[in-house]
């Protein structure tokens, strides 16, 4: 028959004791139930895979807080631009009435001119969380050639593939503003304009001002020189106007038919269609080097730009300043299922087509209007855009 030591069974007994009163003191110290394994193993791995899904859940929570108010500093900014936009178009509208003096148009054009520094200054300075989300232009660039090229103003102006859209007609106006950059290695690139009898004409310069294709604009030299030449439409603003390499067309051929290769570009233009045939067009079947369109006139036009293929003017070599904003909106970020994405916006002077432009004439006023209306669309389809993130 085994003998158990009395003293061994008592001293094991008061152990027993003293480790239950030391649990039960450390469950009313910390208010827990559970404190260590030893406690209750399988309600303590219970225990700690609902507290990870309590702190995942609450810090998507906060997340998505953190979206709701990216969201919002966005369409305030938005709104803030729709205002000046809309005032813009108020004053290009009272410019373009035929009761303005000189004088008159000048001082509206001052406050006109005030509301593109502000539209700038407000893209500038909208921001949050360290990102702004009214801009998305890369933090560097190289160029796409081999040896560099000198610095340009080419990101004033929209490229084509921005001011128009493939093959699809748009009326716009006239008047000494780049349209749009046409990009090097782009192919089969056609510009087609009726100009409704009003001598509208289609010109494309280099960004050095030299004149390639379109008719002689020496005996407008100086409106050429110091209202296109400007840094808002491309330029560097010092450019001399310069019609040594300018293909006129050869007499005018509807559709075009007479072609001419200049600076490694081959052109077919219809030369100039006024008085008497209101369509012109160009075709250039390679770029080689950035083109800047304009159309010189003095009304209202009709205007088609096609393309097979665009080129681009330089390749991004790090990642964007600002957006897009992704939001983490599962406990399982994984695809695109996984994010609420604010898209990127560019919504600059420039990118909206405005910079540059100006009501300090009839015909100019005239022009800005159908710009600032395709910039509020643009500004509209952006907060529609960021208030659906919100809804």
């Amino acid at each position: 028959m085994l003998t158990v030591n009395s003293r061994f069974l008592n001293t094991l007994q008061s152990l027993n004791i003293s480790t239950t009163k030391e649990s039960q003191f450390e469950q009313l110290a910390s208010g827990k139930r559970i404190n260590s394994a030893k406690d209750d193993a399988a309600g303590l791995q219970i225990s700690n895979r609902l507290a990870t899904q309590i702190a995942v859940k609450q810090q998507t929570l906060r997340n998505l807080h953190d979206g709701i108010s990216y969201g919002q500093v966005a369409d305030a900014g938005l709104e803030e631009l729709t205002t000046a936009l809309q005032r813009m178009r108020t004053l290009a509208l009272q410019s373009a009435n035929g009761s303005n003096a000189e004088q008159d148009r000048l001082a509206l054009n001052d406050e006109y001119t005030a509301l593109q520094n502000h539209i700038d200054s407000v893209t500038n300075n909208t921001e949050i969380f360290g990102k702004k989300p009214l801009m998305s232009k890369p933090l560097m660039s190289k160029p796409l050639m081999s040896k560099p090229l000198i610095e340009t103003n080419l990101d004033n102006v929209p490229l084509i593939s921005e001011a128009f859209t493939n093959n699809i007609e748009e009326r716009l106006s006239s008047g000494y503003v780049s349209l749009g950059v046409i990009p090097p290695n782009s192919t089969n690139v056609k510009i087609s304009i009726d100009s409704f009898g009003q001598n509208d004409d289609i010109n494309l310069f280099t960004q050095t001002g030299e004149h390639l294709v379109g008719q002689d604009l020496s005996t407008d030299q100086n409106n050429i020189e110091n209202q296109l030449f400007t840094s808002a439409n491309g330029y560097q603003g010092n450019e001399a106007y310069s019609n040594t390499n300018l293909f006129d067309g050869a007499g005018f051929n509807f559709p075009a038919v007479n072609t001419q290769t200049v600076k490694g570009m081959n052109f077919t233009y219809s030369g100039n269609g006024n008085p008497g045939n209101n369509n012109e067009e160009v075709s250039i079947a390679n770029v080689t080097e950035p083109l800047l369109l304009t159309i010189v006139g003095n009304g209202s036009f009709d205007i088609t730009v096609s393309w097979d293929t665009l080129g681009t003017l330089s390749s991004q070599v790090s990642s964007s300043s600002d957006g897009p904003m992704l939001v983490t909106s599962t406990d399982r970020a994984i695809g695109d299922d996984g994010y609420i994405i604010f898209e990127d916006i560019d919504a600059s002077s420039s990118s909206l087509t405005i910079g540059g432009t100006s009501i300090a004439t009839e015909n100019n006023a005239q022009s800005a209007i159908s710009r600032i209306d395709t910039a509020l669309a643009r500004v509209g389809a952006f907060r529609s855009e960021v208030g659906a993130k919100l809804s």
